[in-house]
C-alpha cells in the first residue's frame, strides 16, 4: 500500500503544482505593479555633458545601475518608500540625496556631479591608457579642465600650457611656436624640429608629418574639455615621440541638453616707447567662437566655429585664423558606441622674424621692427582632420576600441611679393615660396581585459603612415613617406591591497620609403605604493626612443633667420637607454595636495645642432642635426597646491632642471635652450557673482643659445590677471590684463614677446 500511497500523493502534488505557481507568479506581477521605477541622467555639473560609467544605486537595496554614454541609467521594481539614491564616479564628488518612490510611479531625476576640487582625485586615462585617479597614475600628472581655462586669459591652446609646472615654451611670436618642452626635453630648431612631446586630441596624435612638431591651430580652446599632461617618457605606450611626455587634449562630449554658447572677445596692446614703435595705431585683437550641442534620441552632436584675429604686438607677427570642429555619437546601446570627429582650420599670419639691428635707429637695436626685406614675408596654412572612433564592452571584463584617424596639412610660405628688382639689401629672390603637402593616417586599435578585481591588461597596435611633399628642394625635404607599425601590452597587478605594479612593454618598426628601417623596443616598470589614501608613493622605470623627422634628415635652410643646413639622412634614433622617477602625492584634509618628483633621464645618441662650417671649410654659418653621444637630464619638480571649499584656491610650484652635453667632443657642458629655474604660482577667489584670478611665472636666463649668444634672454617675472563677473547662469562678463606689469622679455633671442596686453570678453549661454 506504501508505494501506492506515494504514487497518489506526487500525483496531487503534480496537479497542485501549476495552480501555486501561478498563485506566485500573478503575485509577483502584482508586486511589480506595485513597484516603483527610478530613472534619468548623470550629467557634468559645470560643462552640461552626460557622464557615462557613474555608479547609480540605492544604498539600502541590491539595485544599482551604471549610467551609459548618453548618461542615462534606470532602476526598477522598487518597493515603496524612502532611499537614499547615490551615485559615483572617479573624478567627481559623490551624488548623495534622499528620494522617495510611490507604487507603480516613474520616478524622473537629473543628477549634476561637481567636478572634484583637488588635482589628485581628477580622473587620468593618459598614464596607463585607462582611467584612473591621478594619485595612483604612476608618473607626474597635471590636469587642466575648462573652467581653469576659463579662468585664465586663454586665446591660443599654447597659452593653455605655459603655466604648467615643468613645461617650457619658446615662441617666435604670439601663435609660432618653435617648441614646447617638459623637463627640457625638447630642442629649438624652429616649426616643432627637435619635438620630444606627443600632442594628442582625444587619444590620437596630432603631430605634424614633416618635423613631428605639434599642430596647435587643431585644438581650438572653446572646445577642451580637460587637458592631461603626463610628465617623462612614455614609448612604452605611445611610440617614437612620446620620449619627453604626453600632452592629451580631451575635447567636449555633446551635452545632454540642447545648448549654445557664444563667446566675444576683444583687446589691444600698449604701445611701446615712442623710439620703438613700428606704428602709431593701436595694434588690436579679437575673437568669436561658436558652439552649439544637441541630440535625438540615440544621435548627439556638437559643432564648434571660431574666428581669431590679431594685428600684432610687433611688426610681421599679425594673424588671423578660422577654425571649424565638430563631433558626432551614436549609441547603439548593449554598450556599443561609435563616435564620429571632424575639422577644419585656416591660418594667415606674418612670417616671423628676428628683431631689426640697424646703427640708423636710435636704440640701434629694434625689439619691434623687422628688416624691410622680410615685411611682405607671410604663412598661409589650412588643415584637415577626420577621425572615427569605435568602442564596445561587450562583457563585465572586456573592452574593445578602434580609432581610425586622417590629417591633411597644406603649408605655404610666400617671400618677396613686393620687390621684383630685388632692390632691398638681404631680400630673398622675388616671388620665392616653398609648399609642403604632408598627410598622416592611422589606426590605434586596443583590447583591455579585466582579468580579475586585481589584474588588468592592455594590449594593441597602432599603425601610421606620414607623407609630406614639399618645394623647392633646394630648401625643404622633397617627397617622403615613413611608414610605422607597432603593437604594445601593459599589465597592471594589485600585488596587495596597497601596492601596484605597473610592466609595459613596446615594439616599433619605423622605415623610410627608400631609406633606412630602424627597429625600437621600449619597455617600463612602475609601482605606486598607497600607505594611507591620502599617501601615494611612485616609481617609475623606463627606457625610450625617437626616430629622426623628415625635417631632421633632409632640412636644408631655417627661413626665420636664414640659417643653413647640410642634410643627413643617415640619423640614427635618439635613445633615452636609461629613465627614472621616483615621487609622492599628499593629500591633507581635501584641502592641501603637495606633489614632490625627483626625475633622472641618460640620452643617447642624442639628436641635436651641431655647426660644422669649420668641418666643411665655409666662410658662412652651417649647421647638420647629428648623434651626439652622451646627454643627462636630473631635476627636482615640486607643486603645493590648497583651496577652502570653492572660494579660494592657490597653488605654487618651482622646477628645478640640470641639463647637461655629456659628449666626448663637446666645447662646454651646457645644452642650449634649457631653462634652470622655473617658478608658478596661481591665486583664484569666488566670491559670487565675482571670480578673481593672478597667474603668474618666473624663468631664469637661458645658460646657452645656439644663433645669437650676445642676444640670450634674460630671467623674466609675468604676471597675468583676470576678474569674471557672472550674471546669471546664462550671461557672464570678463576683463584680463596679460603682462600685467609690461615686462619685456624674450623666450628666443632676438624675438620679442608680447608685452601689457588687455582683453574684454562675454560669453552667453542658452
Amino acid at each position: 500500500m506504501k508505494p501506492l500511497a506515494t504514487i497518489y500523493r506526487l500525483a496531487f502534488l503534480a496537479l497542485l503544482l501549476p495552480a501555486l505557481l501561478a498563485a506566485q507568479s500573478d503575485a509577483v506581477e502584482i508586486e511589480k505593479e506595485l513597484a516603483g521605477v527610478i530613472s534619468g541622467q548623470v550629467y557634468d555639473a559645470e560643462t552640461k555633458e552626460p557622464l557615462a560609467a557613474v555608479n547609480v544605486f540605492l544604498d539600502s537595496l541590491f539595485i544599482g545601475a551604471v549610467s551609459a554614454s548618453d548618461g542615462k541609467f534606470v532602476l526598477r521594481y522598487i518597493q515603496p518608500g524612502t532611499y537614499r539614491l547615490v551615485a559615483s564616479r572617479l573624478g567627481y564628488k559623490t551624488y548623495d540625496e534622499n528620494i522617495a518612490v510611490a507604487p507603480g510611479k516613474l520616478v524622473a531625476h537629473q543628477i549634476a556631479l561637481p567636478p572634484a576640487e583637488l588635482n589628485g582625485e581628477a580622473v587620468t586615462i593618459t598614464a596607463t591608457r585607462r582611467e584612473q585617479t591621478a594619485q595612483m597614475a604612476p608618473a607626474s600628472v597635471v590636469i587642466l579642465n575648462a573652467r581653469d581655462l576659463r579662468e585664465r586669459s586663454v586665446v591660443t591652446f599654447d597659452q593653455a600650457l605655459e603655466m604648467v609646472p615643468g613645461i617650457s615654451i619658446h615662441r617666435a611670436s604670439g601663435i609660432s611656436v618653435q617648441s614646447l618642452s617638459i623637463r627640457g626635453s625638447s630642442d629649438v630648431a624652429g616649426g616643432g624640429v627637435g619635438n620630444r612631446v606627443l600632442l594628442m586630441i582625444d587619444g590620437r596624435p596630432a603631430l605634424t608629418s614633416d618635423s613631428g612638431g605639434a599642430l596647435w591651430s587643431l585644438v581650438p580652446t572653446n572646445f577642451i574639455d580637460h587637458i592631461e599632461v603626463v610628465k617623462g617618457p612614455f614609448s612604452s605606450l605611445y611610440g617614437s615621440t612620446a620620449m619627453g611626455g604626453v600632452i592629451n587634449v580631451i575635447t567636449r562630449r555633446p551635452a545632454y541638453r540642447a545648448l549654445t554658447t557664444v563667446d566675444l572677445g576683444y583687446g589691444f596692446f600698449d604701445k611701446p616707447a615712442p623710439a620703438l614703435r613700428y606704428t602709431e595705431r593701436m595694434p588690436q585683437q579679437s575673437q568669436i567662437e561658436l558652439s552649439h550641442s544637441g541630440n535625438r534620441g540615440r544621435f548627439s552632436y556638437l559643432l564648434n566655429l571660431s574666428r581669431k584675429q590679431s594685428d600684432g604686438h610687433t611688426e610681421n607677427t599679425a594673424y588671423e585664423f578660422y577654425n571649424v570642429y565638430g563631433k558626432a555619437l551614436y549609441d547603439f546601446r548593449q554598450n556599443r558606441n561609435l563616435e564620429f570627429s571632424f575639422g577644419w582650420g585656416k591660418v594667415e599670419n606674418d612670417y616671423p622674424h628676428t628683431w631689426l639691428f640697424d646703427q640708423r635707429f636710435a636704440p640701434p637695436v629694434q625689439p619691434f621692427r623687422v628688416t624691410a626685406g622680410y615685411r611682405d614675408d607671410r604663412q598661409r596654412k589650412t588643415n584637415y582632420s577626420l577621425d572615427l572612433h569605435y568602442w564596445a564592452v561587450p562583457g563585465p571584463r572586456l573592452k574593445y576600441a578602434s580609432r581610425f584617424y586622417f590629417y591633411r596639412n597644406h603649408a605655404r610660405s610666400l617671400f618677396n611679393e613686393n620687390d621684383p628688382r630685388e632692390l632691398i639689401p638681404d631680400n630673398q629672390p622675388f616671388g620665392l615660396k616653398t609648399i609642403v603637402e604632408a598627410d598622416k593616417a592611422g589606426n590605434i586599435t586596443q583590447l583591455d581585459y579585466y582579468l580579475s578585481d586585481h589584474h588588468y591588461l592592455i594590449t594593441g597596435f597602432d599603425l601610421q603612415a606620414d607623407h609630406v611633399d614639399s618645394s623647392p628642394d633646394t630648401v625643404m625635404y622633397g617627397n617622403r613617406q615613413v611608414n610605422n607599425a607597432a603593437i604594445y601590452a601593459q599589465d597592471e597587478i594589485e600585488v596587495t591591497p596597497k601596492v601596484t605594479a605597473t610592466l609595459g612593454l613596446r615594439y616599433d618598426w619605423n622605415h623610410l620609403v627608400s631609406g633606412a628601417t630602424q627597429r625600437q623596443l621600449s619597455p617600463k616598470l612602475a609601482f605606486v605604493y598607497r600607505p594611507q589614501d591620502e599617501l601615494a608613493l611612485r616609481l617609475l622605470l623606463g627606457q625610450a626612443f625617437r626616430s629622426p623627422s623628415i625635417a631632421e634628415r633632409f632640412f636644408q635652410r631655417e627661413l626665420g633667420g636664414g640659417t643653413l643646413f647640410k642634410p643627413n639622412p643617415d640619423l640614427k634614433p635618439e635613445r633615452l637607454d636609461f629613465s627614472l622617477e621616483t615621487g609622492l602625492r599628499w593629500r591633507w584634509r581635501n584641502a592641501v595636495e603637495i606633489d614632490v618628483a625627483y626625475f633622472r633621464y641618460h640620452y643617447r645618441d642624442m639628436l641635436y645642432w651641431i655647426e660644422i662650417s669649420a668641418e666643411e671649410g665655409v666662410l658662412y654659418t652651417l649647421f647638420q642635426v647629428r648623434n651626439l653621444n652622451r646627454a643627462l637630464m636630473q631635476g627636482l619638480e615640486t607643486e603645493l597646491r590648497w583651496h577652502w571649499k570653492t572660494h579660494l584656491h592657490a597653488s605654487l610650484s618651482y622646477t628645478y632642471l640640470d641639463a647637461k652635453d655629456q659628449s666626448l667632443n663637446r666645447t662646454d657642458d651646457f645644452l642650449a635652450y634649457r631653462v634652470r629655474h622655473a617658478m608658478f604660482f596661481a591665486v583664484e577667489a569666488k566670491i559670487n557673482p565675482v571670480t578673481l584670478a593672478l597667474h603668474g611665472q618666473y624663468k631664469s636666463k637661458l645658460e646657452e643659445v645656439f644663433l645669437y649668444p650676445r642676444d640670450i634672454p634674460q630671467a623674466f617675472v609675468v604676471a597675468n590677471a583676470k576678474a569674471t563677473l557672472r550674471l546669471s547662469e546664462r550671461y557672464q562678463l570678463s576683463f584680463a590684463a596679460n603682462n600685467l606689469f609690461n615686462k619685456q622679455y624674450e623666450e628666443l633671442e632676438r624675438y620679442r614677446m608680447p608685452g601689457r596686453n588687455w582683453i574684454f570678453g562675454a560669453r552667453a549661454q542658452f
